[in-house]
């Protein structure tokens, strides 16, 4: 296979720093019994500070080249707020490579979390497809809906459509000589394959299913974003990447995005924080 390089990015998710803005001491402390580091800023209404982080990772990929630009989900904060979406259309138009869109929670939730008839779609007409599969010289990238691998307690037809699509893509992918790479919203871990189920990351009863099916097809990695900082590890030989938002940061790590390198020997990233872009 020819090598290349590409993008992932995740959460630039306009409208986030408004909805945590205006929080009182006790509501960080709540926040931080959830997993989530939240600071007490003042008040804010619409999402120029979300875009503006959004501009600055577009271009910081245009510098850097990318064959093709993966958006690892929650694009907006309210999946039906039609400013938001304009916002980062037109922000996307600036990208000289390809994007391709990953739907998550904030996108295709209902409520932002369950997704309904109704809101998968919304999203749909605004994104397109909500999984699908492509080839890039050589390496299979599979694009799969995590909300609803999360939350198909609406939609239990989705899971069962989507369920037996993604075993047709691997088992495509499994005819190629390149490396399969699939591309979702939800961590299937944060930091260990046997966690405890949590918010962020996709409930046991479907992971270990899912990993074993992912790793039974030989795929090399498994990206995401959600949790709104770097985490991830292996299991089987699949390396689950969890990357740090574009917008608003949850934990430690810095606003940013992550650049990838494949070749025939499988994957190599950096992550790359948006105040330096080192």
């Amino acid at each position: 296979m020819e090598p290349f390089r590409f993008v992932f990015m995740a959460d630039c998710q306009l409208g986030c720093y408004a909805s945590f803005s205006g929080a009182t001491e006790a509501d960080v402390v709540e926040y931080a019994k959830r997993g989530m580091r939240v600071q007490a800023v003042p008040k804010a209404e619409g999402f120029e500070w979300d875009a503006g982080n959004y501009r600055t990772a577009i271009a910081m990929a245009n510098a850097l080249g990318p064959d093709l630009v993966v958006m690892g989900g929650d694009m907006v904060d309210d999946p039906f707020d039609q400013a938001q979406y304009d916002e980062v259309i037109g922000i996307t138009d600036g990208l000289d490579a390809p994007m391709y869109w990953v739907p998550g929670n904030h996108d295709i939730g209902e409520d932002t979390d369950h997704p309904t008839v109704r809101s998968i779609d919304n999203y749909r007409e605004r994104f397109g497809p909500d999984h699908y599969m492509f080839e890039h010289k050589g390496a299979t990238f599979i694009v799969v809906d995590t909300v609803i691998w999360s939350h198909a307690e609406l939609v239990p037809e989705e899971w069962e459509t989507q369920l037996a699509a993604l075993k047709d893509s691997l088992a495509t992918a499994q005819g190629r000589d390149g490396p399969t790479l699939v591309f979702g919203h939800h961590p299937l871990f944060l930091r260990d394959p046997q966690e405890a189920d949590d918010f962020f990351n996709v409930p046991r009863i479907r992971r270990h299913p899912l990993l074993d099916l992912l790793a039974d097809h030989g795929v090399t990695a498994f990206f995401c974003g959600h949790w709104h900082r770097n985490g991830g590890g292996t299991y089987r030989g699949i390396e689950v990447i969890v990357s740090g938002a574009v917008g608003f940061p949850l934990g430690d790590d810095p606003s940013g995005i992550r650049i990838v390198d494949v070749d025939a020997g499988g994957v190599s990233h950096t992550y790359l924080p948006l105040e330096t872009g080192e």
